[in-house]
């Protein structure tokens, strides 16, 4: 409220060719002067902010409950006792005075006791308002919070903060894992927030919970998640199926399934394929040879979240999605002359995939990938497993780990080990290879 007086104050001062130097001068000292000055009249504001403080305080009450006036002269109306129950408490006064009072102290207490949603709320807007999380993440943890915190079986967020215990908050946390059949990846998404509530209450002064603490002493066996199996030929694209798909592709001429091709053949993430523009692409030869460096610069990604009404926004991004993922992919001559036929395509337009003169979003190519695996009879997957068989394959090529790690823009090479790399081979290679692996024993069989 007085960032916004200071801001009319400028005004004024400036209209009345005040000279004053903006830079440097605080909101405080900007008040100060106008006080001074006799701009403003400082009691005068008060009032306005008390009037107006009151009537947003009757709003809130008044969308809930009515004050009315009984045969005996006397003001009642209802103030909540417990939210989450909906119970509420007759409250009467002699005055009408007295009773709005009374409402506007009921809900200034509420503030310095707001609900775990409001703290969450207050949270990630200040994360948002200073830049620390993308309006991605953004969209992500308010997904995150409806999944975790309102869940029909142990929702605490209507819950006071202040009211939140220990032993309510690892109930709370042992039943969502159990009840949602979360796995340990789904509990860190979870955890963060929980962290983040916390420590933001603590600091607020609206808790004297140390979520830190509790969450170091808090004990998780790994039975109580939900074990994922993942069969491998869910994860990448194998061995004998991705000749048959990149054969089937090169024979498309349609720049979606040049988009594919190009996936298969870089590993860029979907949102980095669909966000590339022709500037992205060069070529140099290298210091001291005749050996050209052919290469695709990653600095920007497609982004998707919720606007202010609530719909979805797709968008780009001018950086990619961490750090890391700032790289160059370096690539051979094959793969410039497909990005020149994905230009012939698309002569004119900004971004390297174009259709009917728009970007071509992430999703459109996810859902031609579904077309070509049903196409061609072999288990349907996302882009993300193009990524996953790009970085298998630069393993299985020898290629040094940390140029596989640059390439697929990782920080280091235990989250491409980690997260990327299955074995692809077919059921006869790994018989060729167990085979071969095993002679050396028959040199000591007596068989």
């Amino acid at each position: 409220m007085w960032a916004f007086f200071a801001r009319k104050i400028l005004k004024l001062l400036f209209r009345k060719d005040t000279i004053v130097n903006n830079s440097n001068l605080r909101v405080n000292e900007i008040l100060l002067k106008a006080v001074q000055d006799g701009i403003i009249d400082i009691t005068l504001v008060e009032q306005n902010l008390e009037v107006n403080e009151r009537k947003k305080y009757l709003d809130i009450h008044s969308e809930r409950f009515k004050i009315w006036q009984g045969n005996d002269g006397k003001y009642y109306t209802y103030l909540p006792v417990d939210e989450l129950s909906n119970k509420r408490k007759k409250v009467k006064k002699s005055f009408r005075e007295d009773i709005e009072d009374a409402i506007i102290k009921h809900y200034k207490k509420q503030e310095t006791n707001p609900t775990v949603e409001k703290v969450f709320d207050m949270w990630i807007d200040e994360k948002l308002e200073y830049g620390e999380i993308t309006k991605q993440t953004y969209s992500k943890y308010k997904n995150n919070f409806i999944r975790f915190f309102k869940n029909p079986y142990y929702s605490i967020d209507g819950t006071r903060i202040a009211y939140v215990t220990e032993d309510m908050l690892e109930q709370f946390i042992r039943g969502t894992i159990s009840k949602l059949e979360l796995s340990q990846k789904a509990y860190a998404d979870m955890r963060i927030l929980i962290n983040g509530i916390f420590k933001y209450a603590k600091r607020k002064k609206f808790t004297q919970l140390s979520i830190s603490y509790f969450m170091g002493d808090l004990q998780l066996s790994k039975n109580i998640f939900s074990k994922k199996i993942k069969r491998v030929e869910d994860e990448i694209f194998l061995e004998e199926e991705i000749p048959q798909i990149i054969q089937y592709l090169e024979k498309r001429d349609d720049i979606h399934s040049k988009g594919l091709l190009l996936a298969f053949l870089t590993g860029v993430r979907v949102g980095e394929l669909s966000a590339l523009k022709i500037s992205d692409i060069n070529s140099k030869i290298l210091k001291d040879s005749n050996i050209a460096k052919n290469y695709i610069n990653i600095e920007r990604t497609e982004i998707k979240y919720r606007g202010c009404d609530g719909k979805w926004i797709v968008d780009v991004q001018e950086y990619p999605k961490t750090d890391a993922g700032v790289r160059n992919i370096i690539v051979n001559d094959n793969v410039m002359e497909l990005i020149r036929q994905i230009r012939q395509l698309n002569p004119f337009g900004e971004y390297l995939f174009m259709c009917n003169n728009k970007r071509i979003r992430g999703h459109a190519f996810n859902k031609k990938l579904g077309r070509v695996c049903t196409a061609l009879g072999i288990n349907k997957r996302t882009m993300h497993k193009i990524r996953k068989t790009y970085g298998t394959t630069l393993l299985d090529s020898n290629v040094d780990e940390a140029t596989v790690a640059e390439m697929m823009g990782h920080k280091d090479i235990s989250t491409t080990r980690k997260y990327y790399y299955y074995s692809n081979k077919s059921d006869c290679k790994k018989v060729e290879q167990i085979t071969g692996a095993l002679q050396a024993f028959n040199n000591y069989s007596s068989m």
